[in-house]
């Protein structure tokens, strides 16, 4: 199934961008798409942050292009000063614009015009430990709502922050919300997504299927934002910088 969204991402493309940490999401976005367009993988973090490492061992692994860019104060400056979004953006908000826009604006740079990103894998799949929390202590009808409200509110915020971050230079595209994807992925029991602790289970078997490579099937979740450093980066112009967009 997510070989066939990516399929549909990328079709009429020869070049493709995938917004790229290492981890799992992005691992699978890029061994797909690597069969079907020639495939450049695009990250950036701060100094020293984990993405440094994982991306560049994965890239290898996986036999890819990578295009790494270190971020700095004046990108973070720089990112900040282009907000422009309809809400209120928060510190998270603020830190993945950055981060994307960098990305993508290095996706442009490398040739590509289409970047494939991964959002939506964890809400569907089980990603987050707060989902894993809530089975163990509520349920799987309570994890269930919660990853479905997730969904929801990704589709009316995230979403559109992302979007907003990347047309500038690249058009991004989302094979995790391909509606037969999301369909399937949300119908699955909780059981099959978190299992003996394991969150992600089933999209790390698939992967394995998909022939992406066992450190990058296996890899720990941690957010974006964390884990290129980007966030750290950003809070320190926080009380410097306006908040832009509107109020909700």
């Amino acid at each position: 199934m997510t070989a066939e969204s990516v399929r549909a991402a990328t079709a009429g493309e020869k070049r493709v961008a995938v917004a790229f940490s290492g981890g799992l999401d992005s691992s699978i976005l890029a061994t797909c798409a690597a069969k079907e367009a020639e495939v450049v993988a695009c990250t950036a973090y701060s100094e020293g942050a984990r993405d440094q490492a994982t991306a560049r061992e994965a890239a290898s692994a996986m036999g890819i292009e990578l295009v790494a860019t270190e971020l700095t104060k004046e990108d973070a400056a720089d990112g900040l000063g282009r907000i422009e979004l309809p809400f209120v953006p928060t510190l998270m908000d603020r830190s993945l614009w950055c981060l994307y826009s960098v990305v993508a604006r290095s996706a442009k740079e490398a040739g590509a015009e289409v970047m494939l990103l991964g959002q939506l894998a964890d809400e569907l799949f089980g990603g987050y430990a707060k989902y894993a929390e809530a089975l163990k202590a509520k349920g799987p009808d309570a994890a269930s709502s919660m990853m479905e409200a997730d969904v929801r509110e990704y589709a009316k915020r995230g979403r559109v922050r992302d979007v907003a971050a990347c047309c500038r230079w690249v058009e991004p595209r989302f094979p995790f919300e391909a509606p037969g994807l999301t369909y399937f992925a949300m119908g699955l029991p909780v059981q099959f997504k978190i299992r003996d602790g394991v969150r992600k289970a089933v999209l790390r078997r698939a992967a394995a299927i998909l022939g992406v490579p066992e450190a990058q099937a296996g890899a720990e979740k941690k957010a974006a934002q964390y884990s290129s450093g980007v966030q750290k980066l950003v809070s320190q112009f926080t009380l410097l910088t306006p908040q832009t967009g509107g109020g909700p």
